[in-house]
């Protein structure tokens, strides 16, 4: 787990990734110096047990839990942090509330024989924030939620004394970017959204999937995005891979390119 911390400021936001096979996805713990909040969840038991383990180790009484977005790899195993932590309330927006409401239970089915042992016990759908804020012992940071982009809605908490954005999967940092909702556009939109929110507001972005990083990662997210474009505009499924692989060689998460983003636009025909 990476801590990051400033003199002066009483926040501290601590990291956790996931593994490769559970999707290089990030956690991120924030803490005051008694409570935590927890942002997102990783998607395999094993994961989520090393994670619950370094909450209980950090000595931290955990507060809340909150969901970013409706993608298993960022909520799925959110039953073995309620069970290990009972008195945490899991928290998200209406509309992320209502996509895991809508989508969950299939995911649940589907990846439950998938997982086998790795998968969840049972869904847990977060409650609904009543209003866009999260609070440990006096500091209050804020939840801002974004549109159509990686997912159906992403929020993201912004954290004022450190300058930072917990930002979700709008942002990837050396990661392959996962496409199979086929949200190109929106998602380029959204990223001329996110920059201007950050002028002046955002120093580091703690993105879904990759190490934190400055406002370039927007540039770079948006890069990806256009060569993948522009591979797909030019080519087939085959192409593409060579394409992306090539531009992309050390990037995490190649089964989002290979067994998600690219059938999306070329499916396999029966």
């Amino acid at each position: 787990m990476v801590e990051s911390k400033e003199a002066g400021v009483s926040l501290a936001i601590r990291s956790f990734t996931a593994s490769e096979a559970g999707a290089w996805s990030n956690a991120y713990l924030v803490t005051s110096s008694a409570e935590a909040v927890l942002f997102d969840v990783p998607m395999l038991r094993s994961d989520a047990v090393k994670l619950a383990d370094r909450i209980a180790g950090s000595g931290k009484r955990l507060k809340a839990v909150f969901i970013s977005h409706a993608h298993p790899d960022h909520f799925l195993a959110s039953d073995l942090i309620a069970d290990r932590f009972p008195a945490a309330q899991f928290l998200s927006t209406a509309n992320v509330v209502a996509d895991i409401e809508a989508d969950g239970p299939r995911m649940l089915s589907m990846l439950q024989g998938r997982l086998g042992a790795e998968g969840p016990k049972r869904l847990v759908v977060p409650d609904i924030l009543v209003r866009p804020a999260l609070q440990i012992d006096d500091a209050i940071f804020d939840v801002v939620e974004f549109g159509e982009s990686e997912a159906k809605h992403i929020a993201t908490a912004h954290i004022p004394e450190k300058k930072a954005l917990l930002s979700a999967d709008i942002v990837y940092h050396d990661a392959h970017l996962y496409l199979q909702e086929r949200h190109i556009e929106s998602w380029l939109a959204r990223l001329v959204e996110l920059e201007g929110f950050a002028e002046n507001r955002v120093a580091t972005l703690y993105p879904g999937h990759g190490e934190p990083g400055g406002l370039e990662l927007i540039a770079r997210t948006r890069e990806y995005l256009q060569t993948f474009v522009e591979a797909v505009k030019n080519g087939d499924a085959k192409s593409v891979e060579r394409r992306m692989l090539s531009a992309y060689p050390k990037y995490h998460t190649r089964q989002f390119l290979t067994a998600f983003s690219i059938p999306a636009y070329f499916p396999v025909k029966p």
